[in-house]
């Protein structure tokens, strides 16, 4: 008798993973900060607030102010505790532009000293010929140069306007750079002069000549000699003419 063995393979399924991808956005937060404004002036306000005052200081029409460009020579510490909004003013008298000054920046009560360095480029004026003592000077007098003024002497006339008209005091050699202290203004009232004078007040006018002590130049102030010996102030206002203030 034979026995059937009957062998039964059991087969295991393997169940199949299902891997979902997720793609996980991460939203991106933008957050508003409120930046405090700083407490200290930063190097572009202070460079603008020198320019601006070296500018006024000039006393020039804009189109014969030089091209500056400042240098702040004083260390970042301590610009950094200068304050943001600081007054500017100049410490000693600027005869000459280009070079090392000092300039004063005050916060409220407190005062310092910043170090600057100026170069500027601008169009200064030189006698075209020989000039002579005495001679009104005209445009065709002068010629124009430009260039950097580091090296050129202080009281540099820029404007010709600030030449025209005027007188020079002594002689120019051509090509010479013209400045203030070679020339004058016309006198409109020389030393010894007979000079018209009127006093003037509400209602009334009154006129008298006199003997002039001093050069004026117009609207410039004198002494002049009345008749009766008494010297009073006048102001020049026109060739021979003058004006006293009543007391």
């Amino acid at each position: 008798m034979f026995a059937t063995v009957l062998r039964v393979t059991h087969l295991k399924t393997r169940p199949s993973l299902s891997i979902n991808i997720l793609r996980i956005t991460m939203p991106i937060l933008f957050l508003t900060l409120s930046v405090p404004s700083p407490t200290w002036a930063n190097d572009d306000t202070l460079t603008r607030k020198i320019v601006t005052l070296l500018n006024s200081n000039m006393n020039l029409p804009p189109q014969a102010r030089p091209s500056l460009h400042v240098k702040l020579l004083t260390s970042p510490d301590q610009r950094a505790k200068l304050c943001a909004d600081p007054v500017v003013t100049l410490s000693g008298n600027l005869s000459r532009l280009a070079g090392n000054h000092s300039v004063i920046v005050q916060c409220e009560t407190q005062r310092r000293f910043i170090q600057i360095n100026v170069d500027a480029v601008a169009t200064w004026w030189q006698a075209a010929h020989a000039l002579q003592p005495g001679q009104t000077i005209s445009m065709d007098d002068i010629r124009a140069q430009r260039g950097s003024l580091a090296h050129l002497p202080a009281g540099l006339i820029l404007d010709p306007q600030q030449i025209i008209g005027r007188i020079a005091m002594r002689a120019v050699r051509p090509g010479e750079n013209l400045v203030a202290s070679q020339f004058r203004q016309h006198w409109a009232i020389t030393t010894g002069q007979k000079v018209l004078m009127t006093w003037m007040g509400t209602g009334f006018k009154i006129s008298a000549t006199g003997k002039a002590l001093d050069n004026a130049a117009l609207n410039g102030s004198l002494r002049i000699q009345t008749a009766s010996g008494q010297i009073v102030t006048a102001t020049a206002i026109a060739d021979g003419k003058a004006t006293v203030a009543m007391e």
